[in-house]
């Protein structure tokens, strides 16, 4: 059967750490128990379980509506009680959405709806939901604030795609309202690749546009990992943002970033255009010359 649908994956980030930790049993209880959890808010929004992903849920809604409304309420929940929960179920969630045509046979769902939810899914950062242009231009709700991401290469497409994230913070809950406005969509043909060079202590490293979203922190697994007690373990972003290298301060004490000889500006939980050469103070301010900190330069390909 074929019909018109909105795809959500949502994904549980960390649990192969976990398994390492806990064991097998003990982590496959908990990540069981979160993705069961998962599942209720779907049904109880008015949505359908595909199927259970190992860590992660596959699911589909009648309507893009109901479907942001069910991911703005699971993450709502799931990080309101961050702060209780247990280490066992201090899982990370991101959510990848998409609308169109889904062909339902023998209890799965195939489709380029599906496989796009799928693509923004691996694309989301930790507490992000992403949703495809035709998710937010299909009628969901007029309250929804979705923030528009830029033309990004996805997955198996030929042409960049439009994307957005869904802004599922309540305002009186958020800290800093993130500058987004000065990040305007452009369209693909006139975006200029641009190659970002980190180094700190020695180490330099390139990344294309491609290769972002890319995670500056204290965690291992980060793409630039920044060795200091102070450093957040997941301290920041850098994202390719119609045609922008941007970074996104996700840190409890903040980045100060500095554009050539120009004192450095404070960010936190703010976003900010990488351009020309600088450097980034990660946790404390550069005034300490201890400061952890990480050069950059953004040069067009």
């Amino acid at each position: 059967m074929t019909t018109v649908a909105t795809v959500v994956f949502i994904d549980i980030s960390g649990s192969t750490a976990l398994f390492e930790t806990l064991g097998n049993e003990r982590a496959a209880r908990a990540v069981a128990g979160m993705t069961d959890a998962f599942k209720q808010v779907v049904v109880q929004a008015g949505g359908r379980v595909i199927k259970t992903l190992g860590d992660g849920v596959l699911a589909i809604f009648n309507s893009s509506a109901l479907a942001v409304s069910a991911m703005t309420m699971l993450m709502r929940r799931h990080y309101g009680q961050w702060d209780s929960l247990p280490a066992s179920q201090k899982f990370h969630v991101r959510v990848g959405m998409s609308t169109g045509e889904v062909v339902l046979m023998e209890g799965d769902c195939y489709g380029d709806s599906v496989n796009m939810a799928a693509r923004l899914c691996e694309k989301a950062g930790h507490r992000e939901v992403w949703a495809a242009a035709s998710t937010m231009e299909s009628g969901a709700r007029a309250d929804t604030v979705f923030v528009p991401m830029g033309w990004m290469d996805v997955r198996g497409k030929a042409e960049q795609q439009m994307l957005y994230q869904v802004q599922w913070i309540e305002p009186e809950a958020q800290e800093v309202v993130t500058a987004y406005d000065s990040v305007l969509p452009m369209k693909p043909e006139a975006v200029v690749q641009m190659r970002l060079r980190l180094a700190s202590g020695g180490v330099e490293r390139f990344f294309s546009t491609q290769e972002m979203p890319i995670f500056v922190g204290r965690s291992s697994d980060s793409e630039w990992v920044v060795l200091d007690r102070r450093v957040s373990r997941q301290h920041g972003r850098i994202d390719w943002r119609s045609g922008n290298v941007i970074y996104t301060d996700l840190s409890r004490y903040g980045t100060w970033v500095s554009f050539g000889a120009n004192p450095a500006t404070a960010v936190r939980r703010e976003s900010v255009q990488l351009h020309g050469v600088g450097v980034m103070y990660f946790g404390v301010s550069p005034e300490d010359p201890t400061a952890p900190s990480t050069a950059f330069s953004v040069t067009p390909v």
